[in-house]
């Protein structure tokens, strides 16, 4: 509640078209948001009225980019609530909630309370629940390295077997959206960017720099984050000292005649071709898996 920036409602919902543009005020803390419209509110969930999160949802992100809205995160890196919640500065995130709603309860602002099944993310090391939080990190831009990969394929350069998986590849090609490849897992190779205590520029390098590229400053930290293990794989044959030192790293790829379905699902491979478009000869015919996408 303390990290919403407006309240949504569908266009054509003549309950509350005479309240577009107006603004209501977030119990406790007072802050005016306004009702905005968008067409992606269900009109038929709840009260038909959404309140937008965009810092700690990601279909509340995407509405928040269509109206330009901005991010108000409510959360410290430890989940304790931070100043945006104003009076539950510091307090723990659980203890807020069932505080707030005997508050809500005492001031005559809530309605009812009835159970809800939702999807809630929990850590797979200690199962603790994971809040969605909008930071910055590391992306590529993947039209360009999809557009030559979508070609190799429809031109007959690549061939998919069984070819129900060309539309698959297609589709997911052709409606591509940049890849995140940053991850706090670590799990992987770690990101080669250095970021400047003293200006904040950021020099990538593949070695080890011993000061800012900008300001020449010596104090900078390496990136705390992981390239995603996808594109880790994807970078391994690549490497000169790796390709010639252990040749089995071409096996990561895949090649002519990999009809091996419990190996390579449909997104892994599209994400090796496209890494390695330019050398199409390197897997002329490649075998797709029906198994689940792991995403």
């Amino acid at each position: 509640m303390f990290g919403d920036v407006a309240v949504a409602v569908h266009p054509e919902e003549k309950k509350y078209a005479d309240l577009i543009g107006k603004t209501v005020a977030i119990p406790v803390i007072n802050r005016p948001i306004p009702v905005i419209a968008d067409e992606a509110v269900d009109r038929s969930f709840g009260t038909g009225a959404l309140k937008i999160t965009p810092a700690h949802d990601p279909v509340d992100f995407e509405i928040g980019k269509r109206h330009n809205m901005a991010l108000v995160n409510i959360f410290k890196k430890d989940a304790s609530l931070n100043k945006e919640a104003g009076p539950y500065d510091g307090f723990d995130r659980f203890d807020c909630r069932k505080d707030l709603l005997v508050r809500l309860e005492n001031d005559g602002l809530l309605v009812k309370v009835e159970p809800h099944t939702h999807a809630v993310g929990h850590c797979v090391r200690c199962g603790a629940v994971v809040e969605p939080w909008a930071s910055l990190q590391w992306f590529v831009k993947a039209k360009p390295l999809a557009e030559p990969a979508i070609e190799a394929v429809k031109s007959g350069g690549i061939t998919i077997i069984p070819d129900q998986f060309q539309k698959v590849y297609l589709n997911w090609m052709e409606n591509i959206r940049d890849w995140c490849i940053s991850r706090q897992l670590w799990w992987g190779h770690r990101i080669p960017a250095w970021h400047c205590d003293d200006c904040g520029e950021i020099t990538v390098t593949v070695d080890k720099p011993g000061k800012c590229a900008r300001c020449g400053s010596g104090k900078i930290q390496q990136d705390p984050d992981v390239l995603d293990t996808w594109f880790s794989q994807g970078c391994g044959p690549f490497h000169p000292w790796l390709a010639g030192r252990y040749p089995r790293l071409a096996l990561l790829l895949p090649h002519d005649g990999d009809g091996d379905g419990l190996r390579h699902p449909v997104l892994l491979v599209a994400r090796m071709i496209m890494m390695d478009w330019r050398t199409p000869a390197r897997f002329p015919s490649v075998g797709l898996s029906s198994r689940p996408d792991p995403g």
